[in-house]
């Protein structure tokens, strides 16, 4: 495994997700509070929820962004190519990017209406950490997501021939 192969942007992109896959099990995400009237006093209650325990569907596509990741960038340090259609560091800045969207929509319509804690704030800064480290390994490699395209047999070269007789 050669650690001198993996470019910068694969490197952001791979600390990015571990950092992404410790602060989805370590912090809180997203929590609540208040008080109970028992009829004797006052009961503080309260309590956190990691994004696992918060999300039913985001939660998954965190997850897949953060193996695209990390796959990316060990691919890279072991020298193996995918045989994809697509660049890996595409696929990274893409899902990176859904992910980034996903978590700042969180943030701005909490679920079930609960607080804001440290751990989303910090996901989507590690989210976006994943999405920068995927576009400037695009950059490294000197592709763009139109000649991506082309891979797909898209990208604005004109219409499909004809269909022979």
């Amino acid at each position: 495994m050669d650690t001198s192969a993996v470019g910068r942007g694969e490197t952001i992109a791979g600390v990015s997700a571990v950092a992404l896959l410790l602060i989805m099990f370590i912090f809180d995400w997203f929590g609540f509070g208040g008080a109970i009237d028992t009829g004797i006093g006052t009961v503080d209650i309260g309590g956190g929820f990691n994004a696992w325990q918060s999300f039913e569907f985001i939660d998954i596509i965190l997850f897949l962004t953060i193996g695209a990741a990390i796959a990316v960038a060990a691919m890279a340090a072991s020298g193996a190519g995918a045989g994809l259609p697509v660049a890996g560091s595409a696929i990274v800045t893409g899902l990176g990017g859904l992910s980034t969207i996903l978590i700042l929509y969180r943030i701005l319509d909490t679920p079930g209406g609960s607080d804001r804690e440290i751990g989303v704030f910090l996901g989507l800064i590690a989210a976006a950490g994943i999405t920068y480290g995927g576009w400037t390994a695009m950059q490294e490699e000197g592709t763009s997501f139109g000649d991506q395209a082309s891979g797909f047999g898209g990208g604005g070269d004109g219409p499909p021939p004809p269909p022979s007789a």
